[in-house]
């Protein structure tokens, strides 16, 4: 019974990056909130799951479908750094598309949901596969059609 009552690791380091973030602007248009929301309670990992929805729950909503070539949102070409990792290219897409480009990174993966609501040029702290916070730099991000060419020619 008492194991039921406290939190999990999971909702533990989801509440302390939210802390840390809260006032970190993350932006999110209206036309794709309750498409992420769906992704977050459909993902497979728990800490994925409560990240995106707690990022959902502090982001700003953007109205209408502009070509905002600096915003990460779904099917965006981003260059980005995490941690010690270097440089990595993707783009951003469903878990599950059928077309999964080899660059692609789903909205579910622990990266693709740090990414998203970001802007080219910043930077947060964001956890790794073994839940250490570490810098998660946005460098670039294209979101207009076509823009694949740009991904291949960097990769």
């Amino acid at each position: 019974m008492l194991a039921a009552l406290q939190p999990s690791v999971a909702e533990s380091l989801t509440d302390l990056w939210a802390a840390l973030h809260k006032r970190v602007p993350i932006t999110v248009y209206d036309c794709e909130v309750h498409y992420l929301t769906a992704m977050a309670l459909a993902a497979d990992d728990d800490l994925v799951a409560h990240l995106l929805l707690k990022k959902l729950r502090i982001a700003a909503r953007a109205a209408g479908d502009d070509c905002d070539r600096g915003l990460v949102r779904m099917n965006s070409y981003v260059e980005f750094s995490h941690g010690g990792g270097g440089k990595r290219f993707c783009q951003l897409v469903h878990p599950s598309a059928p077309d999964m480009p080899a660059h692609g990174i789903g909205v579910t993966n622990l990266a693709g949901a740090g990414l998203i609501g970001l802007r080219s040029g910043q930077a947060i702290l964001w956890p790794d596969v073994d839940g250490t916070l570490s810098e998660l730099s946005i460098l670039h991000v294209e979101n207009c059609p076509g823009l694949g060419k740009w991904l291949e020619a960097v990769t």
